[in-house]
């Protein structure tokens, strides 16, 4: 564990501890209560007294104990500290509510942050106060800075005849952009966003005729082969015909 990881170990078994002392006047207690729970805390707060003060841990858990009165005697004060040396004192935030007794509405009362809560395990109900609280934000934020224009970027100063222009150049472009995300991806194609020669179909009247000396070369005589004619289609089409002369 680094320097860092330490520091915040200290920080937040201090800080739950300084919320504990707030949770316990907010209950009345004066002393613990004689049930499991006031039997569970005094592990809990040693625990945290024990990371609270790395310099004199046993001290640090002696003084939080006697903030209790009489309640412990020498002996119980040595075992709780013996047992508090070889735990493992890992707390996690609800695991402390569950210990304290505190629910969602005493957290959010009382303005606890790092004490969690006995009665949302899932968090779903502290997730929906922290939406809530955004929402509050944001509506506050939008109010103070108002400006009392609508939403949205402001209308164009533009005549009906170019508003009809531009709303077709737009509607133009949205079906030549959905027609281009339609064809099959190619490495040839270096901009899907626009239609090329390579994702245009050609009609047969695109078509070169093809000539005489690319089907036949001089050097080569089809006669002696008995071709005397070469008829190219596609279909029924009939592209291009070349018939020895």
């Amino acid at each position: 564990m680094n320097q860092h990881e330490d520091e915040a170990r200290v920080i937040r078994a201090r800080s739950r501890l300084k919320e504990a002392r707030k949770w316990f006047t907010y209950r009345g207690w004066t002393e613990l209560p004689h049930d499991d729970r006031g039997r569970s805390i005094p592990r809990w707060g040693a625990d945290h007294a024990w990371l609270a003060n790395p310099d004199n841990p046993m001290r640090s858990v002696r003084n939080w104990c006697r903030c209790w009165g009489k309640r412990f005697s020498k002996a119980e004060l040595d075992r709780i500290i013996a047992e508090t040396e070889t735990s493992n004192k890992r707390w996690n935030a609800d695991q402390c509510a569950m210990v304290l007794g505190i629910t969602v509405s005493d957290r959010e009362m009382l303005g606890l942050r790092f004490l969690g809560a006995c009665d949302d395990l899932s968090y779903e109900i502290r997730l929906g106060i922290k939406r809530e609280k955004a929402a509050a934000r944001a509506r506050k934020h939008r109010a103070k800075n108002s400006t009392g224009r609508k939403r949205g970027r402001p209308a164009l100063a533009l005549s009906e005849q170019d508003k009809l222009a531009r709303k077709k150049a737009q509607d133009s472009e949205r079906a030549k952009r959905y027609r281009a995300s339609r064809k099959n991806a190619s490495r040839h194609i270096s901009n899907i966003g626009s239609v090329t020669e390579f994702s245009v179909t050609r009609t047969p009247s695109a078509f070169a005729s093809f000539r005489a000396d690319a089907i036949e070369p001089p050097s080569f005589n089809l006669a002696k082969f008995g071709i005397t004619a070469i008829q190219i289609r596609r279909g029924r089409d009939i592209l291009s015909t070349w018939r020895q002369p």
